[in-house]
């Protein structure tokens, strides 16, 4: 595991550096929030630091399991990562389509089916409550702009 520990770091830390690249070119907006690179740069300063903690806790472990682990690429876990994987390909294609909040609510059920949850309540009322807490917070209190459907 060692291996794909260090692998994945290099990856995650070539991303947010990426992210803070990309967010180095935002304007100052004249919303309530007046820096909008300011959470896309905090959850890249995260990643790079969860990132650099992964590395250092990888060095610094010694594994009961001297050999190897070897990934089952074809395993039920691994499958839900694969179907995963493809919802998020599903929810930004949903998203320039029908924007933000049609998107959640599709993606929010379709990813509690796929991690077990068979409850009819919790598969309508948690996507409706997240959509509408999405909606006030971001829309009503900091009035910002969510991703709007193509034909907006």
């Amino acid at each position: 595991m060692k291996k794909y520990n260090y692998i994945v770091s290099v990856i995650m830390l070539a991303f947010s550096g990426y992210i803070f690249y990309e967010t180095s070119t935002y304007d100052i907006g004249t919303s309530f929030q007046k820096n909008p690179a300011i959470w896309p740069q905090f959850l890249a300063a995260a990643l790079a630091l969860l990132s650099v903690a992964l590395i250092v806790e990888t060095l610094f472990t010694r594994s009961a399991e001297s050999a190897e682990s070897v990934i089952d690429w074809k395993s039920p876990g691994m499958k839900k990562v694969y179907i995963m994987l493809g919802l998020l390909v599903v929810f930004v294609v949903l998203l320039k389509i029908f924007g933000m909040l049609i998107a959640l609510l599709l993606l929010i059920p379709a990813i509690e089916w796929v991690m077990g949850c068979r409850s009819k309540v919790m598969l309508a009322a948690l996507p409706v409550g997240l959509v509408a807490f999405v909606y006030v917070f971001f829309v009503v209190i900091m009035k910002l702009t969510l991703p709007a459907p193509i034909w907006a």
